[in-house]
């Protein structure tokens, strides 16, 4: 009995210290990638806009993918002649806010692209400690997915 109650205990301890150590981890956290196009901001929005169009740049819609993952609801929360905001939702999953920013340089042939997601955690330890993996799983799609994209846009611009 005595084991049984120090195990409880223990248990709750554990649990309250990590709560604790979770709370120091932001609920709102933004990955961002950016990378310099040789293209016109027309056509990159254009594949973007194209919810058909994702398999050929988006990782996550590629063709080996779509069996992979239960499918991925896209609408589009505002546009305009800079950017564009998407919410992502896969199944009951919370939603995930996708932005692509389009930064044009003066006196330069080339504009820069940043694509954005920003995740909404709950308080809860597994959900905050997750997170701190994100930016290596989400990163590198993104990377992969920027350069299809600048490959894609400068194929169609030329």
């Amino acid at each position: 009995m005595r084991i049984i109650k120090l195990a409880l205990i223990s248990a709750v301890i554990i649990f309250l210290i990590a709560t604790a150590f979770s709370l120091l981890i932001p609920s709102h956290i933004r990955i961002s990638r950016a990378i310099n196009i040789q293209g016109q901001k027309d056509s990159i929005f254009a594949l973007i806009r194209d919810k058909e169009s994702w398999s050929l740049w988006h990782p996550a819609f590629a063709d080996s993918n779509k069996k992979k993952f239960d499918p991925i609801n896209v609408t589009i929360q505002n546009e305009n002649d800079s950017a564009i905001v998407m919410q992502l939702q896969q199944g009951n999953k919370k939603p995930v806010i996708n932005g692509w920013q389009v930064y044009m340089h003066a006196n330069v042939d080339s504009l820069t692209l940043q694509w954005y997601m920003d995740f909404r955690l709950k308080w809860y330890p597994w959900k905050k400690f997750g997170s701190l993996f994100y930016e290596s799983t989400y990163g590198l799609m993104m990377e992969q997915g920027l350069e299809n994209i600048r490959k894609l846009s400068q194929k169609h611009d030329r």
